[in-house]
């Protein structure tokens, strides 16, 4: 069996989920597309596009995608929340599609949902907002969001 061939491609996607080739944004939304379904997250904390025949590194500068709208309906243990991404895939909030809010160097919010393959998308502030609409208080006081039947805390970060 023939091994892989591995490259350090020039590839960088920005904070705000643009894709660049050598320093030039990637204008051809099917290409992103193309890349962003053979993308990985590993063990080694890099970012992996991985194809049958070969593999390499690329550079992500926060994460590879952007939450850019929710969707909310029912409420509190029947609420479900439907979160959009950048490449128009649609994730419910649930066990396998979680919400973890992480912390910057200055202690501020920065809510993520994980996607699949260990890839996670960052909640853009206004949305992150619109989200906070829907927030009820739990038994500890904990204010936060019900999907699938689960509480995700949006304070009382644990």
């Amino acid at each position: 069996m023939k091994q892989k061939e591995f490259h350090n491609y020039d590839i960088r996607i920005a904070s705000n989920g643009d894709w660049f080739h050598e320093g030039s944004k990637i204008q051809r939304f099917e290409l992103v597309k193309l890349f962003a379904s053979v993308l990985h997250y590993k063990e080694d904390k890099n970012y992996w596009l991985i194809t049958p025949k070969e593999e390499g590194v690329i550079k992500v500068d926060d994460a590879p995608f952007i939450i850019k709208q929710i969707h909310y309906e029912g409420y509190r243990e029947e609420g479900n929340c439907w979160v959009t991404t950048n490449l128009d895939e649609k994730f419910l909030l649930g066990r396998k599609n979680y919400l973890r809010i992480e912390f910057d160097n200055n202690e501020n919010p920065r809510p993520y949902v994980f996607i699949y393959r260990g890839l996670k998308a960052l909640i853009l502030r206004s949305v992150y907002y619109e989200m906070v609409k829907y927030a009820v208080k739990d038994e500890k006081e904990c204010y936060g969001i019900w999907s699938d039947k689960i509480f995700f805390k949006i304070d009382c970060i644990e």
